[in-house]
């Protein structure tokens, strides 16, 4: 039953270990990779979308700062719109699959800059704007879900959290770094 594997889980923690910290480890693991791997992404887009939006060439007019701040504020604007609501439906359609389709959403809105057209442009910002909502939610909502299902301690997750930020700005920084490193 639940409360026995929350009693076992807590009497694991408080012993220092056992098949609760294995569970534990494993479970950090396997979502700190990929949510780590996701900040990447998003901390990485920011500064390459702006510099590919303000080389762009529409209609034979070249995209000004302001025409790049519309596309930015069209992603933004799609976050709000869509972080409404995301959550419930991340909640009835599955936690994973929400994640699966944060990963999709970026993949789209990175490929739209290919693109020499506004319409398709706008797109792909309504895309990521779509996936941002989707990275502030999924993955967060699928470790709470698996931390529940697998009756592990309410400290674990706090720690998982606390690791999951602490690394965020680590990663941050890094993705500063290599994208100085590739305008170089």
């Amino acid at each position: 039953s639940k409360a026995s594997k929350a009693a076992a889980a807590a009497k694991d923690a408080a012993a220092g270990g056992g098949e609760t910290s294995k569970a534990v480890r494993s479970l950090q693991w396997r979502f700190l990779l990929v949510f780590w791997l996701y900040k990447m992404a998003d901390w990485l887009q920011g500064p390459y979308f702006y510099e590919v939006y303000a080389s762009k060439v529409i209609n034979g007019v070249q995209v000004s700062t302001q025409g790049v701040a519309r596309l930015f504020l069209t992603g933004f604007g799609s976050t709000a719109l869509f972080g409404a609501v995301v959550g419930g439906l991340i909640d009835s359609l599955g936690r994973k699959r929400g994640s699966l389709a944060f990963a999709l959403m970026y993949a789209l809105s990175a490929l739209s800059t290919k693109c020499g057209t506004l319409p398709l442009l706008l797109a792909g910002r309504v895309a990521g704007g779509l996936g941002t909502s989707l990275l502030f939610s999924a993955p967060e909502a699928w470790l709470v879900s698996e931390h529940t299902r697998n009756g592990l301690p309410g400290a674990a997750l706090a720690q998982t959290f606390g690791l999951a930020y602490f690394g965020d700005a680590i990663v941050a920084i890094v993705a500063g770094e290599l994208a100085r490193a590739a305008a170089s």
